[in-house]
């Protein structure tokens, strides 16, 4: 029976094991981004500017977000960091490469002409 060698496969079984321990640190990454997003509204409500540092530190820590979200949910087989390098902050780089196209649907826009535009 196939499900006893599924069973006794080790690779998939470290995958459990490694899918457990990115979930753990998923979970402190979603309250890290949050203290993130809070800090960065009340510097923004403060001086009414974005806080440059915190902006890039908040686009890799989602980048690597993703990176985790991608390896438990099998879309790439790729382990996040410490395995692999730690993201540089580009979100569309972390897709997996070859079906990163094809789940992302195009979006058709519309022109529209509104009462201004006859003028």
């Amino acid at each position: 029976m196939d499900i006893k060698n599924n069973v006794k496969n080790k690779d998939t079984w470290l995958r459990g094991l490694f899918i457990l321990i990115f979930g753990v640190i998923f979970y402190f990454l979603y309250g890290l981004i949050w203290l993130l997003v809070t800090f960065q509204f009340v510097t923004k409500i403060i001086t009414g500017k974005l806080n440059s540092n915190l902006e890039q530190f908040s686009t890799r820590m989602t980048c690597y977000a993703m990176q985790i979200l991608n390896y438990i949910t099998f879309q790439s087989e790729e382990r996040p960091f410490p395995f692999s390098p730690f993201p540089e902050g580009n979100v569309e780089a972390q897709q997996p490469e070859a079906e990163s196209e094809e789940k992302v649907p195009k979006k058709v826009t519309k022109n529209k002409k509104t009462t201004s535009d006859k003028d």
